[in-house]
């Protein structure tokens, strides 16, 4: 394995940040209802995020031995910045709606005791995941939305569903990030960091391959997404399309990422990845960033705008960003030696 930080992963992960935007941005700012396209374009952010943050478990255990004790660590102050989120910004009850972070939280841990198995039941874990999905979303039901209790006695009018569900629920199937199918993701993450950095798989003799298993698998998740789409929720200002996720846009999405490994791979130098690559390195401070603007700064000021004042906004809010996040990028320069909670915000 190598030492050096992967210009691919970086890219991806700044392109995850740059479409989560535009997702968090559209449920507060445009007027409904939602384009398709960017209720679509919205969509693959998380599991890119959560695959990423995987096969960071497992590069990171490969090549600098960590045991199950840093892991831990590392994951209870991913659940600490989910709580901080709930707490201060949305004044809500912590580990109820089990949103992304706490999803990428617990799934640090797990994804480090995966990584132990042998690599036909890693198989065999992921797959299942997967598949029991759509079982336990029919077994156990599916809310229509995840009513939340307020901190300080401010009430929260709930929204009004068919069905609502416990908190035990939120956790296993219909929260906003549940561990299944979402956990699947981060153990595939774990199998991609093997392929690409133990086995090699992504080296140049492999791209060509990655790159038919991509669109292969692309192509078949959509024909499977486009017969069996399933509810396509807007949960409020929730706009990506899997409310409730289903077997073809798993599989879509698969498809999606191996493609963009190949996309990116072919010359992650190209000057248009640079801000991408900023985003990327400190992506979990961007999403810290990002959702205190929106919310206190940006919804305030403006709401149900049409598509070109989305857009405009859209790209200012993402400059901002960007700027931020290459002013992080000359603090780390400079800030030698961090201890570890500064390498953990700033991401790396």
């Amino acid at each position: 394995m190598q030492n050096d930080r992967d210009r691919t992963i970086d890219i991806l992960r700044g392109l995850a940040v740059f479409t989560m935007v535009a997702a968090n941005l559209a449920g507060s700012l445009l007027a409904e209802p939602h384009p398709f396209g960017l209720r679509l374009y919205g969509s693959f952010a998380a599991p890119l995020f959560i695959l990423i943050s995987g096969m960071m478990v497992a590069f990171t255990a490969q090549t600098k031995e960590y045991e199950l004790r840093y892991f831990l660590l590392r994951g209870a102050l991913i659940l600490m910045v989910g709580v901080l989120i709930d707490v201060v910004i949305w004044n809500v009850c912590p580990f109820m709606d089990y949103d992304v972070l706490y999803l990428i939280g617990f799934s640090v841990p797990l994804a480090f005791l995966y990584l132990h198995l042998g690599r036909p039941f890693q198989w065999v874990v992921i797959v299942l995941i997967f598949l029991l999905t759509p079982f336990l979303q029919k077994i156990l039901g599916y809310t229509e939305y995840v009513n939340l209790i307020s901190l300080w006695g401010k009430p929260i009018e709930p929204v009004p569903v068919k069905t609502q569900t416990g908190i035990f629920n939120h956790w296993i199937v219909d929260g906003w990030f549940p561990l299944f199918p979402w956990l699947g993701f981060a153990f595939l993450g774990v199998n991609f960091a093997n392929q690409r950095w133990k086995y090699r798989i992504f080296n140049t003799f492999g791209k060509r391959t990655i790159l038919l298993w991509g669109l292969g698998i692309l192509t078949l998740g959509s024909v499977i997404w486009g017969l069996y789409p399933g509810s396509l929720l807007t949960r409020e200002e929730a706009i990506e399309l899997f409310y409730p996720p289903a077997l073809g846009y798993i599989i879509t999405t698969i498809g999606l990422i191996l493609t963009l490994f190949f996309i990116v791979d072919w010359k992650p130098s190209l000057f248009i990845y640079k801000p991408l690559r900023a985003l990327g390195e400190s992506s979990l401070l961007m999403y810290i960033i990002h959702i205190p603007l929106i919310e206190y700064v940006i919804s305030p000021l403006w709401s149900k705008q049409n598509v070109q004042a989305f857009l405009l906004i859209y790209i200012g809010l993402t400059l901002l960003l960007i700027l931020i996040a290459f002013g992080l990028r000359d603090l780390k320069r400079k800030l030698k030696n961090r201890p570890f909670i500064i390498r953990f915000l700033l991401g790396g």
